[in-house]
């Protein structure tokens, strides 16, 4: 699918197209150039599903956190979680410098988020940086970049008819939506095989965004910007002129449901150690009776 937005520009279209379809070539192994110290031979290339696949239960019985962006990210000590495995979404990179350390993971998906953030993603160093294939148009992969398999097409006929929400055990061969990344993050927390998972920045608070407007996209402007602060880490997180989603909620809780169901058939737990929540759907926690 060719899924840039109508603010992608024209001229880039070329590049973009070239990068989608590189991505897809590279997606599984291919017979390829290798070098064997300094000589080139013919061979298989693994792609990404392979690469992805060998990470299944990488993480095997390991605790983990997965990093939403709500404002109640701001109430913990970071500096705890930089010896642990962590999966980070969106624009939590910006707050790497801060920290003093990055995410394990950085994950991408909403195309208005990453037209929004691609002159950043490929500058950004540390974490493995994961992709769904058609956001490969928007930014120039480096080597620790890996795509994944999204379903998505034109009117969302996978993404809302009968077979929504799903939930996947295999995030080498398939990653589902959820109407909000942090779905994703937790199939591949599934895939590394971590538990216990633990949820923060979670707030599942968005204020008055969705009474007064029907869920989908708008853009910020200066009559709008006071709804949009206050629903991250950080005021400046958007600007006037950018698109932020007005959340699908009903549907986001049908996913973490979902998931929440996957992890307990496999023995394993999600809890939700968000300082500030409104999400009942997981098990609550203390953040800091996690560390000693």
């Amino acid at each position: 699918m060719i899924a840039w937005t109508p603010n992608f520009p024209k001229w880039q279209y070329p590049i973009g197209y070239g990068r989608l379809l590189l991505a897809r070539h590279r997606f599984f192994d291919r017979i390829g150039i290798l070098w064997d110290k300094k000589w080139p031979r013919i061979g298989i290339k693994s792609g990404y599903q392979a690469r992805l696949a060998f990470m299944r239960n990488k993480c095997k019985g390991r605790r983990c956190f997965v990093i939403a962006n709500g404002p109640s990210l701001k109430d913990i000590d970071h500096r705890k979680l930089r010896k642990e495995i962590t999966i980070g979404c969106n624009g939590i990179y910006k707050q790497f410098s801060e920290w003093g350390f990055h995410t394990s993971y950085l994950l991408f998906e909403d195309i208005e988020q990453l037209e929004l953030r691609r002159h950043d993603v490929g500058s950004v160093q540390g974490p493995v940086k994961m992709a769904a294939i058609y956001n490969a148009y928007a930014f120039k992969a480096d080597s620790k970049t890996i795509f994944f398999n999204a379903p998505r097409m034109r009117g969302q006929l996978y993404y809302w008819k009968d077979l929504y929400p799903q939930f996947s055990t295999d995030f080498a061969a398939i990653v589902h939506l959820g109407s909000t990344i942090t779905h994703i993050m937790l199939q591949l927390a599934y895939h590394l095989g971590c538990d216990p998972v633990y949820i923060i920045g979670l707030d599942h608070d968005y204020g008055e965004l969705p009474k007064l407007f029907p869920p989908g996209k708008i853009t910020i402007t200066e009559e709008n910007l006071k709804l949009v602060r206050g629903l991250h880490f950080s005021d400046k997180y958007y600007k006037i002129g950018d698109q932020i989603g007005v959340p699908f909620v009903k549907e986001q809780e049908q996913a973490y449901t979902r998931a929440r169901e996957i992890f307990e058939a496999d023995n394993r737990c999600i809890y939700n150690a968000s300082t500030h929540t409104k999400l009942d759907v997981f098990e609550r926690c203390d953040f800091e009776s996690l560390f000693g």
